[in-house]
C-alpha cells in the first residue's frame, strides 16, 4: 500500500471511531472502525505504524473535543486527545510488530487483546472509570453486550476488536485459516448474546416514580422551595400506588443545622404514605461535606450513602464515601449508587446481589443517552435491573440484559411512572470473577508481543 494510501485509511478510521466514541454511536460502525488502520498497518515501518495509529487514536475523539471542553477546559481536552493518540499509535505499532514477526493466526489477536487489556488498566488507574470505553458503542446492539455478564466491558471491546482485526487479516493477507478461530469467538459471543436475551421476560415488578426538577438551578440553597415542589409529586405517586419513589442527585444544599430538619420532612412523607423515597443532597457533616442519598421509608428511621467517585475539579469539595448501602430481601433487594459511580465497575460488582439498583444523577443535558447507558451496562455485567433519574438528563429504567424498559426526558417539575423487574438472573461470572478476562487480555497481548520481539531477535 502506498504512503498516501495508508495515510487516509488511519483517517478513515480516525472517523469511524469518533462516530464510536461519540455521545450517540452507531454500533454497525464501530464494527468497522478499526479494519482500514489494521489493514494500512500490514507490512508498514515503525515510523508508518506509529504515524497512522496516531492519527487514527486523534480523530476518535474528534466529535467529543467540543463536549469535553466545555465540560473540563481547552487544555483538559486537548490533553485527552494527544493521550488517545498515544494509546493508538502504541497499540498500532504492536499490532505491525505481531504481524511482521508471528503467525498470522497468532498476530491477529495481539490488537483486540491489548485494547482490552489497557481499557482494564485504564479504568482500574483513571478518575473516570471506563468513561470513554469503546464497549459503550455497542449499548444498542443488545446481543453484543451480553458477554459483560462474563468479562465485563473489556470483552466487549475484545470481540468487536477481534472482529476488526480477523477482517483486516482476511482483506490483506486472505488469511482464512488465521480467521477461524476469531470467526468463533464472535459466533459463540453473539449466539451467548441471542441465547440470554431469549430467556423468558420477567414477571415481579415493582412500581416505581422518577421525578426530577430541572427548574432548579446548580444546588438550591433554600431547599424548602425545593422540598414545595417535590413533596406533591412524592404524594402523587402514592396516590397512585407507586411506592417507590427516586428523586435526583444534589437537588438542595443541607447545612448542617438543618439538615435532620429537612431530612424528617421527607422522611415522614415516605412513613406517612408508606413509599420508599431516594432522593440526593449537598450536605454538610461534621465529618465534612457529602454528596449524599438518603433512603427512607415507612419501616425504620433514614439511612444514607456517600457518593464514592467524583467529577475532578467540580465536585472536589466533596469527602468520598467509603462503604455500599443495600437494603430489603429478596426478591426486592436493593441497592445504592450516585451518578457517576455506575462508571466504575467495581461499585457495580459490590451491589451484585440487588434486584435493583437506584441512581440519583445530574447530567450535563448532551450526554444523557450515554452517561445512562454507563449505568445500563453495570445492570448486564452484574445481573440487575438499573433505575435511574438523573437532572438535566434521562429518566431509565433497564433491565439486566441493558433492555431499555422505560425512559423519558427530564424536565421542569418532571414525574415520570414506570415499572421495574425484580426477578433479574442474580450475579452473573464477571460478578465473581472481576475483571480478570481484561487483566488476562493484558498478559496474554504482552506475551505475545514478547514472543515476537524474540523472533525478530532470533531473526537477526
Amino acid at each position: 500500500m502506498l504512503l498516501l494510501g495508508r495515510l487516509v485509511a488511519a483517517l478513515l478510521s480516525g472517523a469511524l471511531l469518533a462516530q464510536a466514541h461519540s455521545l450517540a454511536p452507531m454500533w454497525q460502525l464501530a464494527w468497522a472502525a478499526p479494519i482500514p488502520l489494521l489493514v494500512a498497518l500490514i507490512g508498514a515501518s515503525r515510523a508508518m505504524a506509529l504515524v497512522c495509529g496516531a492519527i487514527a487514536g486523534a480523530g476518535s475523539g474528534a466529535l467529543m473535543f467540543g463536549y469535553l471542553a466545555e465540560l473540563s477546559g481547552a487544555v483538559p481536552a486537548v490533553a485527552i486527545l494527544v493521550f488517545k493518540a498515544l494509546i493508538w499509535a502504541g497499540a498500532a505499532l504492536a499490532a505491525r510488530t505481531a504481524d511482521k514477526h508471528l503467525p498470522a493466526a497468532a498476530a491477529v489477536f495481539v490488537f483486540p487483546l491489548l485494547m482490552a487489556g489497557i481499557e482494564t488498566l485504564l479504568a482500574a488507574v483513571s478518575p473516570h472509570g471506563t468513561a470513554g470505553a469503546f464497549a459503550y458503542s455497542q449499548m444498542n446492539y443488545l446481543p453484543a453486550i451480553q458477554i459483560a455478564s462474563v468479562g465485563g466491558a473489556p470483552a466487549i471491546t475484545f470481540v468487536v476488536m477481534l472482529f476488526g482485526s480477523m477482517a483486516a487479516y482476511l482483506l490483506a493477507k486472505r488469511a482464512f485459516v488465521a480467521a477461524l478461530a476469531p470467526l468463533t469467538i464472535v459466533a459463540l459471543t453473539l449466539g451467548l448474546g441471542f441465547l440470554r436475551l431469549s430467556l423468558p421476560p420477567q414477571s415481579e415488578t415493582v412500581r416505581v416514580a422518577l421525578l426530577a426538577g430541572d427548574q432548579f438551578e446548580g444546588v438550591p440553597e433554600d431547599w424548602r422551595a425545593v422540598w414545595s415542589a417535590y413533596a406533591p409529586q412524592i404524594e402523587r405517586a402514592a396516590d397512585a400506588d407507586y411506592r417507590i419513589v427516586l428523586m435526583p442527585e444534589k437537588v438542595a444544599r443541607l447545612g448542617a443545622d438543618e439538615r435532620d430538619v429537612a431530612v424528617e420532612q421527607l422522611a415522614e412523607i415516605a412513613r406517612r404514605r408508606d413509599v420508599h423515597l431516594i432522593f440526593g443532597v449537598d450536605v454538610s457533616t461534621a465529618q465534612g461535606r457529602f454528596n449524599r442519598a438518603y433512603v427512607a421509608d415507612s419501616s425504620a428511621a433514614p439511612v444514607s450513602y456517600d457518593k464514592r467517585h467524583m467529577i475532578p475539579g467540580l465536585e472536589s469539595h466533596f469527602q468520598r464515601g467509603r462503604a455500599n448501602l443495600q437494603s430489603g430481601a429478596p426478591p426486592a433487594r436493593f441497592g445504592y449508587a450516585i451518578c457517576k459511580d455506575m462508571d466504575f465497575p467495581a461499585v457495580g460488582r459490590a451491589l451484585a446481589r440487588s434486584d435493583i439498583v437506584f441512581v440519583p444523577a445530574w447530567d450535563f443535558g448532551v450526554d444523557a443517552w450515554l452517561h445512562s447507558r454507563m449505568a445500563m451496562l453495570r445492570g448486564v455485567e452484574n445481573g440487575y435491573a438499573v433505575v435511574r433519574s438523573a437532572r438535566n438528563g434521562a429518566l431509565t429504567v433497564s433491565d439486566a440484559y441493558g433492555r431499555v424498559l422505560a425512559e423519558a426526558p427530564s424536565g421542569p417539575q418532571t414525574a415520570f411512572n414506570a415499572v421495574a423487574p425484580l426477578d433479574g438472573p442474580g450475579p452473573t461470572l464477571y460478578a465473581r470473577i472481576g475483571d480478570a478476562f481484561g487483566w488476562a487480555a493484558l498478559a496474554s497481548a504482552l506475551a505475545l508481543l514478547g514472543w515476537a520481539l524474540w523472533r525478530r531477535r532470533q531473526t537477526r
